[in-house]
């Protein structure tokens, strides 16, 4: 932690690596150097190898899996990011984290591919675009109501809500009953 606070990062790593080596049992110099790995965004190879070990130490661990899918998620692998995140709902049925990380996968991978829709000129690939698009937030709707009904924290809550408005928003005019969530959400944002 002296190292890191002082920005010398070879020394934090080194100092971590050596007492991961002597200590591989260690829970805290584990999450030390995923810390280390995530911050830094350096070898996504040694972050999984932490990763999985972490895991195997603590296999209950819900967060590990979360983080795991973070990472896929920022290497934009979707599928492996998914997976973890849906492991972590598994491995703890209360862990609002999972099925939250998994309803922001999907909305913030409709937001790329809304984006990438904005800027196609062929009328064909557009509408496929928008199908996709519809299709992935689709996806976000039921691990979204999942995360907003397992947790009682307004603020959390609050966060969900305003995803799943928007999402609503955008289906209203598909059925009734997408209208009506979008007004349930709309209601309690208020």
């Amino acid at each position: 932690e002296i190292y890191r606070n002082q920005g010398d990062k070879e020394l934090w790593k080194n100092t971590l690596e050596t007492g991961f080596t002597q200590f591989p049992e260690s829970e805290s110099i584990m999450i030390g150097l995923i810390n280390y790995y995530i911050e830094n965004q350096e070898d996504p190879g040694r972050l999984f190898e932490l990763l999985h070990a972490t895991q195997e130490v603590n296999p209950d661990n819900a967060s590990l899996y979360y983080v795991e899918g973070n990472v896929y998620k920022q290497l934009g692998d979707i599928d492996n990011a998914a997976a973890c995140y849906k492991k972590a709902g598994q491995v703890d049925p209360n862990y609002f984290f999972g099925p939250f990380g998994l309803g922001d996968l999907y909305y913030q991978k409709a937001i790329d591919i809304q984006a990438q829709a904005s800027d196609e000129v062929d009328d064909n690939k557009y509408f496929a675009l928008i199908k996709e698009l519809d299709e992935t937030l689709g996806k976000a709707i039921a691990p979204f109501e999942q995360a907003f009904a397992m947790t009682q924290d307004k603020e959390l809550q609050t966060v969900v809500a305003e995803y799943l408005k928007n999402i609503y928003f955008r289906f209203r005019t598909k059925s009734d009953d997408y209208q009506q969530k979008y007004e349930f959400y709309n209601n309690f944002l208020k």
